[in-house]
């Protein structure tokens, strides 16, 4: 048996051909998202290494704790006093862009990501409506948001839902 290795919003009749309007949400397919957890009185060793990486995304989970983005299949990212975990299966990306990006997100987080407390760069675990995603910031009014795979159907919904008002669009990349 060959099984194969699809998203499930890739071949839903939710999105269907879209252009990309002023904002514009797209699921990253392929993303390889990893889990790094450091080890005890290893964190700042682990620190430094994953602010060193080439290739690839960090965003802060926790303390000790990052998720690695990456798009290079054959990466297998491996981590001296950290517990490496490829979670690509559980996990789904999306980016979200637009001048009104920052005014839908709100609609849904309890974070004030308007204001200067969320600059470029920044990543945190939260929640957007009753999903728990980790948003990171890339660009003033862009955003990368990671959420569990079996709930991306639901965290489309809810960005659609938000997005209404806001030319909102959709396509899988």
């Amino acid at each position: 048996m060959n099984y194969i290795n699809r998203h499930p919003l890739t071949d839903a009749v939710l999105h269907g051909i879209e252009m990309p309007g002023d904002n514009h949400l797209e699921l990253v397919e392929g993303a390889r998202i990893h889990s790094v957890l450091a080890f005890r009185n290893r964190e700042q060793d682990v620190a430094s290494v994953i602010s060193q990486l080439h290739t690839g995304s960090v965003r802060t989970v926790g303390p000790g704790e990052w998720l690695v983005v990456t798009h290079d299949p054959a990466q297998d990212l491996q981590i001296d006093g950290a517990m490496v975990v490829d979670q690509s299966h559980g996990r789904t990306l999306f980016r979200l862009g637009g001048p009104d990006a920052v005014r839908l997100l709100m609609k849904g987080v309890a974070v004030d990501i308007a204001g200067g407390g969320f600059p470029i760069g920044a990543s945190a675990t939260m929640a957007f409506g009753h999903l728990n995603v980790n948003l990171a910031r890339t660009a003033d009014k862009s955003f990368e948001i990671i959420g569990m795979r079996s709930f991306a159907e639901s965290l489309y919904h809810d960005l659609k839902l938000a997005g209404r008002e806001f030319g909102f669009s959709f396509a899988v990349v």
